[in-house]
């Protein structure tokens, strides 16, 4: 992320977009609103349209999605059976055209919106109690009002949710190929290697690496009044997004220098 977000970029994500997905307010309203990265755009960031009109925020409740090509490791849940949204594959959770759940956009919303002038975003705790509660309502897929929460309430949620992603966003399988792409010579060749490690992501993990890193750039260039630049950002997020297979198994000196170099 600190070799990414020093780069100059020729478009910009506006704080127009990131509201108008809390305007979803159902089901059926998530098909009105633009996603965050359309998947056809050259770098995955879009343009603000339409005036955001202050509306009260619901967290919808969410179904699981059967697709034809993975029916069978799905088992026998029925087509509108709910699932807890945490320590889920993101492609069982994420809709039939690789939406991200309502709720986890949400919260990139309102920590778009809030986070740049919140200090010590993603660095200060949160009140556990409020935490677990938060996060089993979630799981529940009852409906939320998030806005009304803490912001550093709902970074931890987030930090929480990514943490419980199997094999973790940036997937366990790519930890070396992502670990090789720092040792290019230049920065551009890292770069460039990133991105191409980052194709090999599953699509919903890649949509959501796309609005995690637009999120963490935009809160980074506020850095003067949240305390939270980009290496800060990189600490107290990174781990939560990659991290070996089976490294709970290893000695904490060798899981510190792994985590040292996912910063």
């Amino acid at each position: 992320m600190k070799v990414l977000s020093s780069c100059n970029t020729s478009k910009t994500l506006s704080a127009g977009n990131m509201e108008s997905l809390i305007e979803c307010q159902s089901e059926a309203d998530v098909k009105k609103c633009p996603p965050l990265f359309p998947a056809d755009t050259e770098d995955g960031l879009c343009h603000s349209t339409d005036e955001t009109k202050k509306k009260k925020m619901l967290s919808q409740s969410f179904t699981l999605r059967r697709r034809s090509t993975n029916r069978n490791s799905l088992g026998q849940l029925e087509s509108g059976a709910k699932i807890a949204l945490f320590g889920q594959p993101l492609a069982i959770i994420c809709g039939e055209d690789d939406t991200l759940p309502q709720p986890v956009q949400d919260l990139l919303a309102i920590l778009y919106v809030k986070g740049p002038a919140t200090e010590g975003i993603f660095r200060k705790a949160a009140n556990e109690k409020a935490r677990k509660e938060l996060k089993e309502d979630l799981n529940k897929g009852g409906n939320v009002d998030l806005k009304s929460k803490s912001v550093h309430l709902l970074a931890v949620v987030l930090k929480d949710f990514l943490r419980n992603i199997p094999s973790k966003l940036l997937s366990a399988d790519l930890y070396e190929k992502w670990i090789q792409a720092l040792e290019k010579p230049s920065k551009q060749e890292k770069i460039e290697e990133l991105k191409e490690v980052a194709d090999k992501l599953p699509r919903p993990n890649l949509i959501l690496l796309k609005n995690l890193l637009s999120l963490l750039h935009h809160i980074s260039q506020n850095a003067e009044s949240n305390r939270m630049d980009s290496s800060n950002l990189a600490i107290c997020v990174g781990p939560n997004m990659l991290s070996p297979e089976m490294d709970n198994m290893l000695p904490l000196e060798v899981q510190k220098e792994m985590n040292d170099k996912v910063c």
